[in-house]
């Protein structure tokens, strides 16, 4: 609670507010209140993911001297020789990476902070007001880091303090006779929270238009680089062990969102939970290292398909298929997940990548997420079986058949495991037995000294990740004959029931295996056992979460992806609606009855103000008549003011004699009689006290107050 006290003004003059505003001495707790909001706002350029490091090195130094021994007998030297460093420094970084806005707004925060070293008077805190809520409104623009509406509400709380605080320093300027400091608090928690609130609202208001009509540019989404996910095991190599891939990381990669009705229901959510979302194939493989079978990429012109990029030449009912939205953050490499059994895909980007495994890739677009639409059956596909003859050597299978790199140790496990007369699925169902029957699964990664990693999975220590687990499977399936290939990727995650939407973590990375069948083509298969991911463990903390990451997602799919094209295509909506319904606005415009209402409005409005503004007050419960008086008099009287109080400052002002002190106790009678009583008489009441004060005006004048 900050107590600030309330002043009882004994006079008005606003000659003499002009001459001491700007010029008063600031209190030490307003001046705490001036670090508070310095501190929020350049918190808030924080939020766009860039700080140099000279300005986070100046800014702690230059906050504590300034708390501890402000105001500096050098200050203002330093305000201006920091001033022409700061502009010298923001000068010299447009040629990096640093988009020119973000370099301004570390200027504007250095200067701010080097302000607050001279702050001794009003005027010097108005300019680290103005400095503080230009950047806010500068990030609000353009940033698209969903932390800002966090920092945002701080901000606003101390902004609110500090105008609270400037309105009671004002009208300690204007106050001209002697002051008496009231026990009220104008900073109650009611008046804060009320205060606080209604400021949120208009910040956000202000903030929503800005951000969604400012015309969005390249230098939007100041967020974008930092923010960047590195995804390590969907480029052109993959280690066994290698930390990124299948680390235990709540980062959130992407979130899937369901778009029909049909898709919503228990059993449909249930399979779709179960899909995999397929990222990159690797071919060859070398003591622990897996390497792409080819590097060769092509291209893709999706205008001419409309966006849609097929993906199965089958003919399917729309009744079988579901339409799910991908919503992907900033990636790197920028991997299309493709849900297993998607039929087709439909992008808004006119060009896509990919390579001979069918691995899909976006162009890189910096500062964006990516989102498309895939439609997908639901059942997995079940392989039709065929015996290992029909297995043939062509620029398909090759890749994925050579022996070159497995162990001899493995080539002869697989040639126990199997018989001749084995069919492709009845080699690789044996496989998937042997595999979760006798090993376990962890995220434990050894120094193994130059030992294969699979030979020790499967020969030593019979434990590891799902890495292993389809690495051991691709090799035995090879020394077999059978074509395969291991797929990383990720499971489906975790479903939000606030959000509507799937959401996927870097810790649900996932590596599995595809199959090749001479009749069904590649099929992917898991050899992993299930295993369950961990949250919070108390309700509490999953509701929490569950609501954080609903707000995350609600966030990067309306705020983060909305660009240039988004925005134009928001604005023709706009024009479009306004153009359809411009003529039937024209013949409400012209109705006769609406401008009947619009003057019954008018009317009601001017003769009821002053009685609104009279029920709105705090003094309410004073009687019309008395505030009428009061009102009449050459110094009014403050709404947080008794009558008694306001006699009293009537009295010591000489506006009313001492002679008539009985008069006025009188009249305080009255009011409570008014006021609190059960009397029916109050038009009596009121009859008595206009011969009262009608008395008060015959027997004296009302004289101006004395200097």
């Amino acid at each position: 609670m900050i107590h600030l006290p309330v002043l009882e003004i004994t006079g008005r003059n606003i000659g003499a507010f002009s001459k001491t505003n700007g010029s008063m001495p600031v209190s030490r707790s307003f001046f705490r209140l001036l670090v508070l909001l310095a501190a929020v706002a350049y918190a808030a350029v924080w939020t766009t993911g860039y700080l140099r490091g000279l300005i986070e090195i100046l800014a702690l130094p230059m906050l504590l001297a300034a708390i501890f021994a402000r105001p500096l007998p050098v200050g203002r030297l330093l305000l201006q020789l920091g001033s022409v460093l700061a502009l010298l420094q923001a000068i010299a970084g447009r040629g990096g990476s640093t988009p020119g806005v973000v370099l301004l707004l570390q200027f504007a925060g250095l200067v701010m902070f080097l302000q607050l070293l001279v702050v001794d008077c009003l005027r010097a805190a108005h300019g680290v007001i103005i400095l503080s809520l230009m950047i806010i409104l500068a990030v609000a623009a353009m940033n698209v880091n969903f932390v800002f509406p966090l920092v945002l509400i701080p901000y606003v709380l101390a902004f609110y303090l500090v105008l609270r605080s400037l309105t009671v320093l004002r009208h300690q300027a204007m106050a001209k006779s002697p002051i008496k400091l009231s026990n009220r608090n104008p900073l109650s928690w009611h008046r804060i929270a009320v205060g606080t609130i209604v400021s949120v609202l208009i910040f956000g208001f202000l903030w929503l238009v800005m951000f969604y009509l400012i015309p969005r540019t390249t230098s939007f989404g100041i967020a974008s680089e930092v923010s960047r996910r590195k995804l390590k095991g969907f480029s052109d190599t993959m280690r066994l062990g290698e930390p990124g891939l299948l680390e235990d990381n709540p980062a959130v990669i992407m979130r899937v969102k369901p778009l029909e009705e049909k898709t919503l229901t228990p059993s449909a959510l249930r399979r779709i939970g179960n899909k995999l979302l397929r990222g990159a194939t690797f071919a060859w493989y070398n003591a622990g290292r897996w390497e792409k079978g080819t590097k060769r990429r092509w291209y893709i012109d999706l205008r001419q398909s409309s966006g849609e990029l097929r993906l199965n030449r089958g003919h399917y009912s729309p009744r079988d298929l579901h339409q799910i939205e991908l919503v992907l953050e900033n990636l790197d490499p920028p991997v299309i997940f493709q849900p297993d059994r998607a039929i087709n895909m439909r992008f808004t980007q006119p060009f896509i990548a990919y390579e001979d495994d069918l691995s899909f890739y976006f162009l890189f677009r910096p500062g964006t997420t990516r989102r498309y639409v895939a439609s997908v059956l639901l059942d997995p596909l079940e392989p039709e079986d065929s015996p290992l003859s029909e297995v043939e050597l062509n620029d398909e299978t090759s890749p994925y058949l050579h022996e070159k790199g497995i162990p001899p140790r493995v080539q002869a496990l697989a040639r126990a495991m199997v018989t001749e007369e084995m069919t492709v699925l009845g080699r690789v169902e044996r496989v998937m037995r042997f595999l979760r029957s006798q090993f376990e699964y962890s995220l434990v990664q050894k120094d193994l000294a130059g030992v294969d990693p699979v030979e020790d999975f499967l020969f030593g220590s019979k434990e590891g990740s799902c890495e292993h687990y389809a690495s051991a499977m691709v090799l035995i399936l090879r020394a077999m004959g059978v074509p395969a290939r291991p797929v990383g990727g990720y499971s489906m995650g975790e479903w939000n029931d606030i959000g509507g939407f799937y959401t996927i973590r870097q810790g649900h990375a996932h590596a599995w295996v595809e199959v090749y069948f001479p009749r069904s083509g590649w099929i992917p298969f898991d050899p992993t056992p299930p295993v369950m991911f961990t949250g919070p463990e108390s309700d509490f903390g999953r509701l929490l979460q569950t609501l954080w990451n609903a707000y995350e997602g609600y966030w990067f799919s309306y705020v983060y992806s909305f660009d240039n094209k988004a925005q134009g295509l928001g604005f023709r909506r706009i024009l479009e609606a306004l153009s359809e319904n411009l003529a039937s606005l024209r013949s409400y415009l012209f109705s006769p009855a609406l401008w009947l209402f619009i003057v019954v409005i008018v009317l009601f409005a001017y003769f009821g103000k002053n009685r609104i503004a009279r029920i709105n007050r705090p003094d309410r419960w004073i009687p019309d008549w008395y505030l009428d008086w009061a009102d009449s008099c050459s110094v009014q009287r403050c709404e947080w003011e008794t009558p008694a109080e306001y006699h009293r400052r009537l009295l010591l002002l000489g506006v009313i004699d001492s002679e008539q002190r009985e008069k006025l106790d009188r009249l305080v009678e009255l009011v409570d009689l008014t006021a609190f009583s059960n009397t029916s008489n109050r038009s009596e009441i009121s009859a008595v006290a206009q011969e009262l004060i009608a008395e008060l005006s015959k027997s004296t004048a009302l004289n101006s107050p004395r200097s």
